[in-house]
């Protein structure tokens, strides 16, 4: 019904994705760099360099939304994107009417090169209430079955298992601790998957663990896709369902990787901050925009990946010398915890760790912490408790690295 406008960004992003054109993007940049000068408050003192525009973030959006935001806008005509705030408070970005069609487009092609096409039935898995949950007819034109698991307890899983079970679901959309969560109930119940459907899985929001994908190739024959995006952009990268390298959008997003205490460039394969140029966002522009996220990266074929994300800065751990520790790391060692059903890694101290359990029956304490140790370091003091429940946050996500030092880096 949206007709040209959202096919034409859909062909774009489609031939960019398979063969980048550079110039392309360079004169997006300069139009939205030059629009921004004219027309932001914010932006206005800016020279025609991206490294003249600040670095932003959230909070400092917040603190300038008047001058940030372009006054020509009726800001009640523009579509207006929240995201939930489980990582502070929450974040309201306002999108122009190109920019809502360049994502629209987005998920549409990103959801193609997995094997989901619109229409086809797919389950969505989250957290969802009064203020996020879509209307009888959305979900009825886009053939969705919307999930509840704030409440993720095996009665939950097993419902939405035999849903899965009983519908022919083409695709489902999760968080990666859900996707946990249903795969350890799975095993733990010999639950056999007798559809032919599932054509994919996409997991987005958070870090997903590379044990979780092979854990869903066997039990549901089906790909796991790990999906980059945010609420106040869109999709800003996906994998090929094999490995955890990302091809970025850069179609749509200008990428930036940056150093941890500094706006310099950081090197490929140096710990860097990702920050993002949203290339169509004109109502609002989001420039030299810091996601929060870590990552490593690298340039291969004149395209930008990322290797491993991190997550969140504000939740990355330590060992015992202050250099940063990849989470894949720690979850790689807690893979033999097949009793577990949930675990939660928490920075207490420089050299203080305490793992969360919840599990079935007992576990070998001092080879865990061994394995642990050999990451750590090996005067880590780590301490293991048990937990009937560990709770997830009130936007279904569930934090499995947790930084809790009172003086975070």
């Amino acid at each position: 019904l949206k007709g040209g406008n959202v096919k034409k960004a859909y062909e774009d992003i489609k031939a960019n994705y398979f063969n980048l054109d550079k110039n392309s993007q360079s004169e997006k940049l300069n139009k939205l760099l030059k629009y921004a000068r004219e027309n932001s408050d914010f932006y206005h003192n800016c020279s025609d360099s991206i490294n003249s525009f600040p670095v932003i973030n959230k909070q400092i959006i917040k603190d300038n939304f008047d001058q940030i935001f372009v006054k020509k806008y009726d800001i009640n005509n523009l579509h207006k994107m929240s995201t939930s705030g489980s990582t502070g408070t929450p974040f309201t970005v306002y999108q122009n009417g190109e920019k809502r069609n360049r994502v629209l487009a987005e998920v549409i092609f990103y959801g193609e090169i997995t094997g989901y096409y619109f229409g086809n039935k797919q389950i969505f898995f989250r957290s969802w209430t009064d203020k996020n949950k879509k209307s009888f007819l959305k979900r009825f034109l886009q053939n969705m079955i919307t999930y509840d698991i704030t409440c993720l307890n095996d009665d939950v899983i097993k419902e939405a298992l035999d849903i899965i079970n009983s519908k022919n679901i083409v695709s489902i959309l999760s968080y990666a601790s859900t996707l946990d969560r249903l795969c350890e109930y799975a095993l733990r119940n010999n639950y056999e998957y007798k559809k032919k459907s599932l054509k994919n899985f996409l997991s987005s929001a958070e870090v997903l663990n590379e044990e979780t994908r092979r854990k869903i190739s066997n039990i549901f024959h089906s790909k796991c896709y790990s999906r980059y995006s945010n609420q106040e952009n869109g999709i800003l990268g996906q994998d090929d369902g094999v490995d955890k390298t990302f091809l970025l959008n850069e179609a749509d997003y200008y990428f930036e990787f940056l150093k941890l205490d500094s706006d310099e460039p950081a090197s490929e394969g140096e710990l860097s901050r990702i920050v993002i140029t949203d290339l169509y966002n004109y109502a609002m522009p989001m420039i030299r925009y810091d996601t929060g996220d870590l990552a490593i990266y690298e340039k291969k074929d004149n395209r930008l990946l990322i290797k491993e994300i991190y997550g969140r800065k504000q939740d990355m751990i330590y060992d015992t010398k202050g250099q940063a520790v990849s989470p894949h790391g720690i979850s790689v060692n807690l893979w033999s915890l097949s009793s577990v059903k949930q675990w939660q890694f928490v920075q207490k101290g420089e050299k203080d760790y305490q793992l969360n359990i919840n599990n079935t029956d007992s576990i070998n304490e001092e080879e865990v912490k061994s394995l642990l140790k050999e990451i750590l370091g090996e005067d880590a003091i780590i301490t293991i408790e048990y937990y009937d429940e560990i709770p997830v946050l009130s936007s279904g996500k569930y934090k499995y690295i947790v930084n809790d030092m009172s003086h975070k880096v």
